[in-house]
């Protein structure tokens, strides 16, 4: 994996801990349904723990439909393209989103708007990263994460989870 690592943003010592959210986006079609296809895995994979909520979202805007805080973390997954062979996973802080993965699974407001938006309202204060997969061929029909994939996401969550 790689890009940057998934600890918080500077600032975020001062603030009490809060809750963390990992959000998958896509949608039901084609590679865009990683994202939905990891959130579904690492719902199944992270269960007994009480320290995350883990849902699937259509656009990067529906995140403000949870009770979201300056506390909170947050990690979403997301599908992306021309990042690397197919599968390939990549962690990026907000700003170092490359221009296609930026606007790749959103239907309304693109995720860098989104997380513009939120920087300017103060939530997530204490970290924002997304994974990036990148989707397959667009021949391929149904993506799927296979074995190694969804081991290599699980790490990288529960390394976030308990990193900080």
């Amino acid at each position: 994996m790689t890009g940057a690592g998934l600890a918080g943003q500077d600032g975020a010592d001062d603030l009490p801990k809060g809750h963390d959210y990992l959000f998958g986006l896509g949608s039901p079609h084609g590679g865009d349904r990683l994202g939905w296809l990891a959130a579904e895995w690492l719902g199944d994979a992270l269960g007994e723990r009480d320290d995350i909520t883990v849902a699937r979202l259509d656009q990067p805007v529906d995140l403000f439909l949870h009770p979201v805080t300056p506390r909170d973390r947050l990690l979403l997954v997301d599908a992306m393209r021309g990042q690397g062979p197919p599968g390939t996973l990549k962690v990026f802080a907000p700003g170092e989103l490359p221009e296609a993965a930026a606007r790749l699974s959103s239907h309304g407001l693109d995720l860098a708007s989104t997380l513009a938006l939120v920087e300017a309202l103060g939530l997530f204060r204490a970290g924002i990263r997304i994974i990036g997969i990148e989707m397959p061929d667009p021949d391929m029909t149904t993506p799927k994460l296979d074995e190694a994939q969804a081991r290599r996401l699980h790490e990288a969550v529960l390394g976030w989870l308990d990193g900080g």
